[in-house]
């Protein structure tokens, strides 16, 4: 029978080694504090969420929540590194340390959540996976469509998703795996498939940037999954995780209390709601846990702005793509996106 002494002495070797466990723990910010800058992984001319202007500047909305991140680490949002990497090589990139954070078109699933190691940090963008198809093909529907072929990226969520959707529905489709996103338009616009298959928002980017009369395509009815896009960190270091996490969500609630960069520097702290001052102001929140100052939310919103005008810029009116908000409105507008309490 184990005595109190020796079970005090085990029990505090346990604690001991946990500590010196969690001593030898990554630390990604501090990292990137050393270097100067963040490693963001990036699609490769993903329009709508990542290209390079002529002036070579990166823009796109996954671009801007990069440099969220970067200017509420580092104070600075132009502190970024974007590298660029295709579906094969992202998880790979991150997993061996070639950058600290992925935001590129990536779908939180189950297998890759509790297999690859690594966290999803929350969702920045509802999508769906649908069917792009040539209008001279008269289809309304996928289910009119038999012995065709269908153009899709390997190593994409698209691909077993398109395998398990034509299972389900019986359909005579025949699947045609490409290596890279670019590679896939090509043999679609090549005319080497006659349908293809992505995220609605890629299959819009992609008729928008690299077609010259998108009218002669359209896009079928049928959904073949749910695509929750986000970024996604090692799972080796929950402070890194939280960061990411809570940068997101100050995005969503300062459009909640419609702060923006526009009007955050003139603001009235006075007549803010709670919760809006929290957020300007940093009172009363622990910005210590995160290793950050108090004033980092705010700097996201000056700098970066609210999720409402990230969304604008890169898939709104302006933008040319005109894609309606829907399911990435707010909760309180009828969408899906939803912050935890900022207290």
């Amino acid at each position: 029978m184990m005595t109190k002494t020796l079970f005090r002495l085990l029990t505090g070797l346990v604690i001991s080694v946990g500590l010196f466990s969690s001593a030898l723990q990554a630390s990604t910010l501090n990292d990137i504090r050393d270097r100067g800058y963040l490693l963001c992984g990036v699609g490769i001319d993903d329009f709508g969420f990542a290209t390079r202007n002529k002036q070579g500047v990166w823009q796109g909305f996954d671009v801007d929540f990069c440099r969220a991140v970067a200017t509420a680490a580092l104070q600075d949002p132009e502190a970024v590194q974007f590298v660029p990497l295709d579906s094969q090589s992202r998880f790979r990139a991150l997993a061996n340390n070639e950058i600290d954070l992925l935001i590129r078109t990536t779908t939180w699933t189950f297998a890759r959540d509790v297999s690859l190691k690594v966290h999803f940090a929350g969702t920045t963008l509802h999508d769906e996976q649908v069917f792009l198809a040539r209008k001279k093909l008269n289809l309304s529907s996928i289910h009119e469509v038999a012995g065709s072929r269908v153009c899709v990226t390997r190593g994409t969520t698209s691909l077993g998703n398109l395998q398990n959707f034509i299972a389900a529905n019986g359909l005579a489709l025949e699947v045609m795996p490409v290596e890279t996103q670019a590679g896939r338009w090509q043999a679609f616009l090549q005319q080497q498939c006659d349908l293809m298959t992505s995220e609605r928002s890629d299959l819009q980017g992609g008729l928008l940037g690299l077609v010259d009369d998108p009218e002669r395509y359209v896009i079928l009815p049928e959904v073949v999954s749910r695509e929750p896009l986000g970024p996604v960190v090692r799972d080796d270091d929950p402070q890194w995780f939280d960061l990411v996490r809570w940068v997101i969500a100050s995005t969503l609630i300062a459009e909640h209390y419609q702060l923006s960069r526009s009007n955050i520097e003139q603001l009235d702290i006075s007549v803010l709601a709670p919760e809006a001052r929290r957020l300007v102001t940093g009172e009363g929140l622990p910005a210590e846990a995160l290793a950050l100052d108090a004033r980092w939310a705010f700097r996201v919103i000056r700098d970066v702005g609210s999720y409402a005008e990230i969304y604008a810029r890169n898939f709104g009116r302006g933008s040319g793509f005109a894609m309606p908000r829907g399911k990435n409105a707010l909760w309180s507008q009828g969408g899906l996106l939803y912050a935890p309490p900022l207290r």
